[in-house]
């Protein structure tokens, strides 16, 4: 496959512009400039320059021959993330304002959408093939490895969650291939991506009533140059992939909490996703509630100590690795891992971490108030509220601050692509029934689909 593609590079910038036409051109409201839907598509498009500064090298700049430009650049970029989540966070927070939420179409048909949908996946995971393996796809390869064997390996900059897969990946590469660790490593990312893009499509197929809105979700998230940049980085995808799959399952508490559970287990550094797990028990309610916590706890806690046991030759450091693990999530909230002289990437550095501390007490509140109002929830207060604490947990971590937007990218597409669904709530056998998805008005079908002529009617009138 190398030598099939050799000479092919887009790069970073290039692919920015090019992404930007696209999306503009499919997406877009031209008849309607002053819509919610072309102030999402802006705001979605403006994380790409703050993720591409961040990261000087991306722009061919690096710290040995401009050092000053290149610290430059980086501070401008997570500054830029910065504010932009802030964006992100007042347009989640004020979601349930936008009564009216008419269905809009992209500007191609459905057969066009799935077409450049499957082409660009063919296009972003080629970067995957192409370029080298990235060091946390890498370590998590290593770590799958010594699972395997029952070796003394250390654990992966993923979690065990990224660990696990690479187990996975690591037993069907060798299968596959003389150089295993190589295809594993690439495999991982691949599969992750997949996943998200299947978990969108089935959102809005069963969830949104629509199958055309399902691909566009999945085409965006392909197109958006956030995607690409990122695109081999294991814990980046993997955690996001999982929330997106418990939305998928959001009917049945059980499996959604052991979706949850494998997302807080994708990060060593702070189980972000152990947030969500109030704003989830009050949208399940009572005993559905208690089997959707009882799910993450059981699930992240397995993986946790099972890694860890299958990785440590013998108690004593067994003990000492569990101890590390959690001793990791203090020190990532005291700001710990910040080093002198910005040597990590994000907003955060030894300078200000003083200022963290008001952000994580407003956080915190902000956890308090989406958990407990409304009261009864439905399914539009769960995708906006899931979408929001993760964006708003961006501005307290410490360790990369700021450059996750995979962890909310599909969520944000969620909020944005979601229609005016009923007002139900996640309680009894957890069946909506007839009428679950609901327009706004008669006057407003659900879409059609992809090839489903419904003469104009709605779901709920069928």
């Amino acid at each position: 496959m190398q030598d099939f593609l050799t000479g092919y590079e887009v790069n970073a910038p290039t692919w920015f512009y090019l992404s930007l036409l696209l999306i503009i051109a499919v997406f877009f409201r031209f008849g309607r400039i002053w819509s919610l839907r072309n102030l999402d598509i802006l705001l979605l498009l403006s994380l790409a320059p703050g993720l591409l500064l961040s990261e000087p090298e991306r722009l061919g700049i690096s710290v040995d021959e401009w050092p000053d430009r290149y610290h430059l650049l980086r501070t401008l970029g997570t500054s830029w993330l910065f504010g932009i989540s802030g964006l992100v966070l007042v347009r989640l927070l004020s979601d349930s304002l936008f009564q009216r939420r008419p269905l809009i179409e992209p500007n191609l048909v459905a057969q066009g959408l799935a077409f450049l949908g499957v082409s660009a996946f063919a296009f972003v995971m080629s970067k995957v093939i192409v370029d080298p393996p990235s060091s946390s796809a890498r370590a998590a390869v290593t770590q799958g490895e010594g699972v395997l064997r029952g070796q003394d390996i250390p654990p992966a900059e993923g979690g065990p969650t990224a660990a696990a897969a690479g187990a996975a990946a690591a037993a069907v590469a060798k299968w596959m291939a003389p150089d295993a660790a190589e295809l594993a490593a690439r495999i991982i990312p691949v599969i992750g991506h997949l996943a998200v893009v299947i978990g969108l499509y089935l959102v809005g197929r069963y969830h949104f009533g629509d199958r055309r809105q399902g691909v566009a979700m999945a085409t965006l998230y392909l197109l958006i140059p956030c995607t690409t940049y990122d695109v081999g980085e294991v814990n980046h995808v993997l955690p996001a992939a999982l929330c997106v799959w418990a939305f998928v399952c959001v009917q049945r508490p059980l499996l959604a909490g052991a979706l949850m559970g494998l997302a807080c287990g994708s990060l060593v550094l702070l189980p972000v996703f152990l947030f969500l797990l109030p704003l989830w028990c009050v949208y399940y309610e009572r005993k559905r509630g208690f089997l959707f916590a009882l799910a993450v706890v059981g699930v992240g806690g397995t993986l946790l100590v099972g890694v860890v046991a299958l990785t440590s030759p013998d108690v004593p450091l067994f003990s000492l690795r569990l101890g590390a693990a959690m001793d990791g999530v203090v020190r990532e909230f005291q700001g710990n891992e910040i080093t002198e002289g910005g040597a990590v990437v994000g907003f955060w550095n030894s300078g200000n971490l003083a200022y963290r501390i008001p952000v994580i007490v407003v956080f915190l509140v902000l956890l308090g108030v989406l958990t407990i109002w409304p009261r009864r929830k439905t399914l539009e207060h769960l995708i906006s509220h899931t979408a929001a604490l993760v964006v708003a947990t961006q501005f307290w971590y410490s360790h990369q601050g700021g450059i996750y937007v995979l962890w909310y990218l599909p969520l944000l597409l969620l909020v944005v692509f979601r229609p005016r669904l009923a007002s139900v709530t996640a309680r009894g056998a957890g069946d909506p029934g007839p009428g679950w998805y609901e327009p706004i008005g008669s006057h407003v079908p659900v879409g059609t689909g992809l090839g489903e002529d419904v003469g104009g009617s709605s779901r709920h009138d069928r």
